[in-house]
């Protein structure tokens, strides 16, 4: 929506519908840029002789459109995202829970610790959440997903770690 707006925005600007006074025809206007159910939405209570709300401001219209059309689906996506979100041994843990976080932000109500906790654990490998659980004491009651995050990471930076150093040192390794 952001795009759309802006470029709807850059385009009445480039038409010198820019200003205080152009309201009306910013509003008249945007018709040509929406479709379908928005657009039936727009002539039904923006431009229809019948409306219930008789004076709209452009800036009234955009935030309608977006309350009506974009905000709750965005939102409903948003949650079935974060519900389907699926680890990826490719981009590791650290990115699967940044995907899990930024699905969350945009829910219409943030998951509270415990779902994010839950989701987590239920999304990364049954090997890597038994590790977590019985070889570094993990407890989902009680540790928090941030810890869970931390131990799960620390194999991986190991592994970097001894890898540059066999690698800065292959010729002591090499003997």
């Amino acid at each position: 929506l952001e795009d759309w707006a802006m470029d709807v925005c850059y385009h009445l600007a480039a038409c010198c519908y820019g200003g205080n006074n152009m309201d009306q025809e910013r509003i008249f206007a945007l018709h040509e840029f929406i479709d379908g159910e928005a657009r039936n939405w727009f002539r039904c209570h923006v431009l229809h002789t019948n409306r219930d709300k008789q004076d709209w401001t452009f800036k009234e219209v955009l935030i309608e459109l977006y309350n009506c059309f974009v905000n709750t689906a965005t939102m409903q996506e948003a949650q079935e995202a974060f519900r389907t979100a699926v680890y990826d041994a490719q981009t590791g843990v650290q990115t699967f829970y940044e995907e899990l976080i930024g699905h969350a932000q945009n829910m219409a109500m943030y998951p509270d610790e415990f779902t994010i906790r839950e989701t987590f654990l239920d999304g990364i490998p049954a090997e890597m959440r038994r590790m977590l659980i019985r070889d570094d004491n993990l407890s989902p009651e009680v540790n928090t997903v941030t810890k869970f995050l931390a131990y799960a990471i620390m194999p991986v930076q190991q592994c970097t770690t001894i890898s540059a150093a066999l690698t800065a040192h292959k010729d002591i390794v090499n003997l």
